[in-house]
């Protein structure tokens, strides 16, 4: 029974997960030689600003305005 976890940033629509699910299923179970129903997609969504790589954070924490963007003014 293969369990498959995709981490990726939130904002994927529900056609884009729907898609996603069934592409990676039915990967799987040709390659796993299983049914369909055995194979466990998961998603997990997360927001850029708790993603990095190469020690770069992918986005500004929700609260903070991006680089080079003006703040709320007061």
């Amino acid at each position: 029974m293969p369990v498959v976890t995709i981490d990726w940033w939130s904002g994927s629509s529900a056609a884009a997960r729907a898609r996603t699910v069934r592409q990676v299923t039915d990967a799987v179970a040709e390659g796993a030689g299983c049914p369909h129903e055995a194979v466990t997609v998961i998603l997990r969504e997360t927001d850029p600003s708790f993603w990095a790589r190469g020690g770069e954070l992918a986005g500004p924490a929700p609260d903070e305005p991006a680089a080079g963007t003006a703040g709320p003014t007061a």
